[in-house]
């Protein structure tokens, strides 16, 4: 499984620019800024406990090059450079010990530890400050979280002022915007590495010195799917009136209605069911319940083939 590179590109440029990430989780949107990341020249490990997950990340990221370059999304990157900057290894591999004899495989270079893992507070606190324990004060250690404030992980980090939320929107390739969140202890000089890194991926970095729940726009789209939700409980409208209203009015492909379906209702219940404990479980119970039914059948959207509306069964 492993397909790890030699360090024959140690950075000769000092610490602050980042050419060498680990990836801590090789899911939907792991795969993503793996693939984002090794076709503008940055090295990745990707790391997971499924071999599974790895060697279909990968396979992934090879399926995709020719259309995402012919779409301008990726820069030319061919199969080859694709496998020497990707790195596929277990945890183990990164927190098993000492790596001071290791220092072949690069990971003493790693400039950034990015954790994409499920959102699930004590599962993260556990993974991020095992990196941080691993890893040098040097390597900054980051979250990819989607709604958790840097706070609540970056008291359990060793040197906190390396630690941030580098948060991607998906698709990556097309949505090209990351946020660059700052905690009580950020320093600036891990917001301006992370931005330099964010651009130099062809993403542009949106950098938040006050913490925020959702960031900016996970924040705002948080009010309209909340009021969409509100406006279908109440019986106003039903769900395709409601997005028939909003696209008309806004010129936008997809309502309120489509995006659940796009996003998952299953993905959005989890992320509600976390804002319970910094909104208040009066906010999100209500709007739980409203998805609840449709989960329970096991309509969860586009990747179900059902959701709010109907989707074909093969999705690619």
């Amino acid at each position: 499984m492993e397909t790890i590179f030699d360090n024959d590109h140690s950075s000769d440029s000092g610490a602050r620019n980042i050419e060498q990430v680990a990836i801590i989780g090789a899911g939907w949107t792991g795969r993503q800024i793996a693939g984002q990341m090794i076709t503008h020249g940055v090295r990745v490990i990707l790391c997971d406990e499924s071999s599974g997950a790895l060697n279909t990340s990968r396979a992934w990221i090879i399926a995709n090059l020719t259309a995402f370059q012919t779409q301008g999304y990726w820069p030319a990157t061919s199969q080859e450079q694709v496998d020497s900057r990707l790195g596929l290894v277990h945890p183990d591999f990164l927190f098993g010990g000492d790596h001071s004899a290791t220092g072949s495989i690069g990971v003493r270079e790693v400039g950034l530890v990015l954790e994409c893992i499920p959102e699930q507070v004590a599962l993260k606190r556990r993974v991020l400050k095992r990196a941080s324990e691993v890893f040098g004060e040097s390597t900054i250690v980051a979250s990819n979280s989607s709604y958790f404030v840097p706070s609540t992980f970056s008291k359990h980090v060793r040197h906190p002022e390396r630690y941030a939320h580098f948060h991607f929107h998906v698709p990556i390739w097309k949505a090209t915007v990351v946020d660059v969140a700052s905690g009580p202890q950020t320093s600036e000089e891990t917001l301006e590495r992370l931005s330099l890194l964010a651009k130099k991926i062809g993403q542009t970095p949106i950098v938040q010195r006050r913490e925020n729940s959702g960031y900016i726009f996970n924040a705002m789209l948080k009010s309209v799917l909340k009021s969409a939700l509100e406006l279908l409980d109440r019986d106003v409208a039903t769900a395709e009136d409601i997005d028939l209203a909003w696209t008309k009015a806004t010129g936008m492909p997809l309502g309120p209605f489509g995006i659940m379906d796009q996003i998952g209702l299953d993905i959005l219940v989890q992320t509600m069911s976390n804002g319970r404990f910094v909104d208040g479980d009066e906010v999100w119970s209500p709007l739980i319940a409203k998805l609840q039914p449709y989960i329970d059948a096991g309509h969860l959207g586009v990747k179900t083939g059902k959701g709010f509306y109907n989707y074909p069964v093969d999705n690619g």
